[in-house]
């Protein structure tokens, strides 16, 4: 669809700085923008997922406390044997 719209200064600015700095065109620029207003206007739907957010798993070294099956033991080496 071919349409005129009016845009305002400042928004053409940003819209032009965010095309520049992804190499889009003019054109190409507008529509993901309104494709992406318009997800999150719509709300969560179908699109969810790609908005899901992934944690990446990082190895931080040894265990702080020896792995104990048992919850009291484990008060007990954090707390001190008076944690009663």
């Amino acid at each position: 669809m071919r349409t005129t719209v009016t845009i305002e200064d400042s928004i053409a600015v940003r819209i032009e700085g965010l095309r520049a700095e992804r190499h889009m065109t003019f054109k190409e620029a507008i529509n993901q923008i309104l494709n992406l207003g318009l997800d999150a206007w719509d709300g969560p739907g179908d699109r969810a997922e790609e908005r899901s957010v992934w944690t990446t798993p990082m190895d931080l070294g040894g265990q702080v406390l020896p792995y104990q099956a048992n919850t009291a033991e484990m008060l007990a080496l954090a707390e001190g044997e008076d944690y009663k």
